[in-house]
C-alpha cells in the first residue's frame, strides 16, 4: 500500500505542480500540502481526473503561525 500512495502522490504532484507544494506518506496516509489559493481547483482535479476519481473529502486542515511568535 505504501508504494501505491507514493505513486498517487507523484502522479498528483506531476499533474498539478501549480497546486502541490509537497507530499509525503506518513503513518500509511498520503498528505498533500496545497497552496491556499489553489484549493478549489485542486479538489476539482481530484474529483474529475480519470486516474483519481475521488468521491469523498475527509479533511482540510490549516495551521496559522502569527509572526512574530511570542514565547512564554
Amino acid at each position: 500500500m505504501m508504494q501505491s500512495l507514493q505513486d498517487l502522490g507523484a502522479l498528483v504532484s506531476s499533474q498539478r505542480p501549480d497546486c502541490v507544494l509537497e507530499y509525503a506518506v506518513k503513518f500509511d496516509e498520503l498528505n498533500i500540502d496545497v497552496s491556499p489559493s489553489n484549493i478549489v481547483g485542486f479538489v476539482d482535479f481530484l474529483k474529475s481526473d480519470r486516474n483519481c476519481r475521488f468521491s469523498t473529502l475527509v479533511d482540510i486542515t490549516a495551521v496559522d503561525y502569527p509572526w512574530p511568535r511570542k514565547t512564554l
